[in-house]
């Protein structure tokens, strides 16, 4: 067994090879603590005696310690955004409250007055309590090996999910904000969140090869997001999507599939002026230069041109919301607004937009009525709903 001493943010860490594994790569265990590289060496002895032995974390260490060695290893199995969330609320809300305790102190009633003082907190979220609670529960449950006592959240309760209100617009204010809607490559994306309810990530990484023009498809199956590259953030498009019920072919109308191929053609015009300094990545939406769009952007769109229509402000995703609410409200089935959005389960489609719920009930009712009370009369015959063909009807040119 054999350990170094390395360097990191001005802290000294002991680095020990603990063997290899099932793919014979090198795996180390990392000790921290040191505030200058001569203590870590003196220590590198003992480290090394009581790993052959079997190790315990020392009884000098504190949470802060564990909880930043614990965000390291985090970091080799999450995605780059999860462990940026994970680190804001660790840094800015545990560490401050738990941090100076040793591991060996920390119990059921330290963590329970933690957590009713962040419960108190009115300058904080709901939602950012229930993050701290999570990350914490999680930090709490992975210590066992360094020391740290189980069963420490049990009976604490966590703070109460605050229900919230769901951003989408009506009909008429999709009309009215289609109508004002011209910038040049910022109107495919926002068209298209509408019309697939499609993330943001997913519409962004969308590539020409993944739409299908002759079966009037989009096959999900990438997205843009931001990892960590050479130590610095970078968007990148990854075939790693939220889920696998994200992986997904949603069929598109007639309108989206002629807007898809007037954007094509204006994208081959922007290749030739642009000539070789173009991006060519295959994205279907793309800055004038083949670039990726970036939220920002889309986020001045929307601000700019729901301000000229006079509706209300919504955020990108809320696009997607309201796909969602006018399928749901015009009698679409909620299996095919699931499978279309790409959720785990049907139970969560209609547990997030249960606002429409009494809108299908009131059309079932409708529908059974004329079924069973016709009176001989002449049954309206009415299209199957099964595609969304004209749900939101696009403003021709």
């Amino acid at each position: 067994m054999r350990g170094h001493i390395a360097e990191k943010n001005g802290r000294y860490y002991i680095v020990v090879d603990v063997g290899r594994d099932h793919k014979n790569r090198r795996k180390q265990k990392w000790f921290s603590g040191y505030r200058t590289k001569k203590d870590a060496e003196n220590d590198l002895p003992r480290i090394l005696m009581e790993l052959k032995k079997g190790y315990t974390e020392p009884e000098g260490v504190t949470f802060e310690e564990y909880l930043k060695e614990w965000l390291r290893r985090k970091r080799q199995n999450v995605t780059y955004g999860t462990y940026k969330h994970y680190k804001s609320y660790t840094n800015n809300h545990i560490i401050p409250g738990l941090g100076r305790w040793k591991i060996k102190d920390l119990d059921h009633d330290l963590v329970d007055s933690f957590i009713d003082e962040i419960k108190d907190k009115d300058d904080i979220s709901q939602r950012t309590k229930i993050h701290i609670y999570t990350i914490l529960s999680s930090a709490l449950k992975d210590g066992k090996r360094a020391g740290i006592k189980q069963g420490i959240m049990d009976d604490i309760k966590a703070p109460k999910k605050e229900r919230r209100e769901l951003e989408y617009w009506t009909r008429s204010e999709v009309q009215k904000f289609i109508k004002h809607l011209n910038s040049k490559n910022h109107r495919l994306p926002i068209m298209l969140a509408l019309a697939t309810g499609m993330r943001y990530g997913e519409i962004a990484g969308l590539r020409w090869s993944r739409v299908d023009f002759e079966k009037k498809t989009i096959s999900v199956t990438h997205q843009l997001k931001i990892e960590e590259v050479d130590g610095k953030p970078k968007w990148i498009i990854s075939p790693e999507l939220k889920t696998e019920t994200s992986y997904r072919t949603i069929q598109i109308d007639d309108d989206t599939i002629q807007m898809l191929k007037e954007h094509k053609k204006q994208q081959e015009k922007d290749k030739l002026q642009v000539g070789p300094d173009y991006l060519d990545l295959d994205l279907v939406c793309a800055t004038t230069i083949g670039d990726s769009i970036k939220p920002t952007y889309l986020r001045t769109v929307m601000r700019r041109t729901c301000k000229k229509a006079g509706v209300k402000l919504i955020s990108f995703h809320g696009l997607r919301h309201t796909h969602a609410t006018l399928l749901l409200s015009d009698g679409v089935h909620p299996k095919i607004v699931q499978e279309r959005l790409g959720h785990r389960s049907i139970e969560t489609t209609l547990d997030t937009y249960s606002h429409v719920v009494p809108g299908i009930q009131e059309i079932a009712a409708t529908s059974i009525q004329k079924a069973l009370h016709s009176k001989g009369e002449k049954e309206d015959k009415q299209k199957e709903r099964t595609t969304i063909n004209n749900v939101v009807p696009f403003v021709k040119k």
